[in-house]
């Protein structure tokens, strides 16, 4: 929590710095024809943000359909197993919870690399339950499932990673600064240009913050925070977890007022 404050008190600090700005510096003296080149630079600035934005925000949206496609497989594959052998769907459930609590731990989207081994486990706990005859498509439809977690897990991959790179970032930060240098120049002194001024590099740097906090995932799991699992834990009949790290006003206990916190490593 404290690593998240302390995120958020530096943006702060270095928003207000950038509003500051404008009314720090001195009028650089510039003619008033720079204001073709503000339009120039902004444009530009727009178009390359607004593509790498649409870019990363598909992304994104994938990214959320598929972890509610993996959640509700889970779902099934724990619903079914227990119709199909009640006795060894314990094993079933216990992997898709120690898979769940995995996830949760590493605090991250991108934890397919790490949880392969809780994975593995739940194609074990699935391949010993007890099937007949009566049960046969019941257990069809929990492989098909398995299927499904899998399948998900490797567009995961793809969609979790970062889109951009230090080359992107390179034209992206070249730009802004070249957008709040010729902003800063078309100033006169007034009050209200300044602020103009201030507003439109303020608004440049919130570009560049929505986009990172997109291409990392951070707001796809703020967005998610803790909620989306606690279906999956109520499938096989556990308490939901939260990790240490989660902020309490996620730490929602079920109906019974149970509830799991995670211990620091």
């Amino acid at each position: 929590m404290s690593r998240y404050l302390r995120a958020y008190t530096r943006q702060i600090g270095f928003a207000c710095l950038l509003l500051l700005l404008p009314f720090l510096l001195p009028p650089f003296g510039v003619s008033s024809d720079v204001g073709t080149l503000v339009t120039a630079t902004s444009t530009i600035f727009a178009i390359v943000a607004g593509f790498f934005i649409a870019d990363a925000m598909s992304n994104y949206l994938r990214l959320q359909t598929l972890i509610a496609e993996e959640n509700s497989a889970l779902i099934s594959i724990a619903g079914n197993a227990k119709a199909v052998d009640k006795k060894n769907c314990v094993a079933v459930h216990q992997a898709i919870d120690a898979y769940m609590i995995a996830q949760l731990d590493l605090g991250t989207l991108n934890h397919f690399s790490q949880t392969q081994k809780q994975v593995d486990q739940l194609h074990v706990s699935i391949h010993s339950l007890k099937t007949n005859s009566e049960n046969s498509l019941l257990f069809d439809h929990v492989l098909a499932m398995e299927e499904k977690v899998i399948t998900t897990r490797q567009e995961m991959t793809l969609a979790a990673k970062k889109t951009l790179t230090k080359v992107h970032w390179g034209t992206l930060i070249t730009l802004a600064v070249l957008v709040a240098i010729t902003v800063l120049a078309i100033r006169n002194g007034t009050w209200l240009t300044n602020v103009v001024a201030g507003l439109m590099i303020l608004g440049t740097q919130a570009v560049l913050v929505i986009l990172r906090d997109v291409d990392n995932n951070f707001l796809l799991e703020e967005k998610l925070a803790y909620q989306n699992p606690r279906e999956v834990f109520h499938a096989v009949a556990q308490p939901p977890y939260y990790p240490h790290f989660a902020p309490v006003k996620y730490r929602i206990p079920d109906q019974d007022g149970s509830i799991r916190i995670g211990k620091k490593a």
